[in-house]
């Protein structure tokens, strides 16, 4: 097997290389192949809880099977095998995988203290007799892609620069729950869900976003927020406003897409306000969903099938 392997916090254009290696290096040899990650971010263990991922480990598999990743191999990520050397993290891989070949980004740290580096793993390696290939930073504009840059992307409300670091846009998910209804009896049903606690979210205010039902694509105007026109809620949420659409969706997961920021958070005077103000957002979304998906209807159409 050959395997890619990192953290993987959220498959971005960068990722996709050490993917596209990997895969080419398998069927050069006529091995299988997949990706080598960990379950939890390792910076959530030694950051002491305050790292928030890009996407949860559901999304991160939808997003890898989009993909086409055959086969993802999770570590879980503890403080005893945090405390590994570097020979010992390659013998605990060793032991547990059959491992022909590693493909890693020329900024992949492993074991205590972050001691291990591409050239210590390519020693450890050529011991084991596996082929290593080290593949360079992906730049865009002049700008290494990463986890981070998309992390700050979307914790500053600039879901088009995420999109664009990930090669798809930015996704959240969640059980659609019953929410006070303040939408309907404004004449805007929302569909709302939950925030994950260690989910990263961007800054409160509307999104174009878009929701896939039925194998098919429609836009959403999604707001992130805790509702200051009716007071505040004591717990911020998303609530998803979904275009054309009428059906029930209480009890059920909803995967939304987010294309383009909107506008920020704004307390209205009063609830017919409110009410005008969604009526420009909902037709603001609608443009940038019918947009992103023309230029890129075959990766949607991927997830779709996923979904």
């Amino acid at each position: 097997m050959i395997y890619a392997l990192g953290a993987f916090d959220g498959f971005h254009l960068g990722h996709r290389r050490l993917l596209e290696r990997a895969a080419r290096r398998a069927a050069e040899g006529g091995a299988g192949w997949g990706v080598m990650t960990f379950e939890g971010h390792p910076r959530m263990l030694l950051n002491g809880g305050d790292f928030k991922m890009l996407f949860s480990p559901e999304e991160r598999g939808v997003i890898a099977r989009s993909l086409g990743v055959p086969r993802m191999e999770r570590i879980p990520f503890t403080r005893e095998f945090a405390s590994l050397s570097p020979e010992g993290f390659a013998g605990f891989i060793a032991e547990r995988y059959g491992i022909d070949g590693l493909v890693v980004g020329e900024n992949f740290r492993f074991a205590k203290n972050r001691a291990g580096d591409p050239r210590v793993l390519a020693e450890l390696s050529a011991e084991r007799g596996w082929s290593l290939d080290v593949m360079p930073s992906y730049r865009i504009g002049g700008c290494v892609v990463s986890s981070t840059e998309t992390r700050i992307a979307v914790s500053c409300g600039q879901m088009r620069r995420a999109a664009e670091l990930l090669g798809y846009p930015f996704m959240i998910s969640g059980e659609v729950s019953h929410g006070d209804e303040r939408g309907r009896k404004i004449g805007f049903r929302t569909a709302n869900i939950a925030m994950r606690k260690n989910k990263v979210y961007p800054p409160f205010g509307v999104y174009a976003a878009l929701v896939s039902i039925d194998g098919g694509w429609l836009a959403a105007a999604l707001n992130v927020g805790d509702n200051p026109t009716f007071g505040g809620d004591a717990e911020p949420r998303c609530e998803a406003h979904i275009l054309d659409y009428g059906g029930a969706l209480y009890g059920k997961t909803l995967t939304l897409f987010i294309v383009s920021e909107i506008r920020g958070e704004i307390k209205f005077a009063s609830a017919h306000e409110l009410a005008e103000q969604i009526s420009h957002d909902a037709a603001e979304c609608s443009i940038a969903c019918r947009g992103y998906l023309s230029r890129n209807e075959a990766a949607m159409r991927k997830f779709a099938a996923l979904l």
